[in-house]
C-alpha cells in the first residue's frame, strides 16, 4: 500500500509539472479487465496494475492516449460535420421524393383515365 501511495505521489508530480490538470489515483485491482483509464468527467487517470513496471507502462500509456484523443478531436469534429451534412442532403432528398410522388399518382391516374375514354 505505501509502495502505490510512493507511486502515485511520482506520477501525480509528473502530470502536474507537464501542467494536464489530472488527478493519478493508482487502485491495485488484478481482477480489472483494463490496465488503466482516463475517467473523462473526472479527469483522473486509474491505473489498475499492481506490478509497478506495468503500472509505469500503463501511465505512459494513458498520458499519451490523453494527448492524442485532443489531436483526434480535430478530426472527430470534421467528420461529426460530414455527417451532419450529409444527413442534411439525405433529408432534402427525401422530402423532394416525397412531396413529387402525388405527381406521380396524378399523372398515372389521368394517364389511365385517357386511356379509357
Amino acid at each position: 500500500m505505501a509502495e502505490s501511495r510512493r507511486l502515485q505521489r511520482q506520477f501525480q508530480r509528473i502530470v502536474d509539472k507537464l501542467g494536464l490538470g489530472l488527478t493519478v489515483l493508482i487502485v491495485p485491482d488484478s481482477n480489472h479487465t483494463k490496465h488503466g483509464e482516463i475517467g473523462e468527467s473526472s479527469r483522473t487517470i486509474l491505473i489498475y496494475d499492481i506490478d509497478e513496471m506495468e503500472a509505469w507502462k500503463t501511465f505512459q500509456h494513458e498520458l499519451y492516449e490523453y494527448r492524442f484523443k485532443e489531436v483526434m478531436s480535430a478530426y472527430r469534429s470534421l467528420v461529426n460535420c460530414l455527417i451532419t451534412f450529409a444527413e442534411k442532403q439525405c433529408y432534402e432528398k427525401k422530402e423532394a421524393f416525397l412531396d413529387f410522388l402525388p405527381k406521380i399518382v396524378e399523372v398515372i391516374q389521368e394517364s389511365k383515365s385517357e386511356t379509357m375514354r
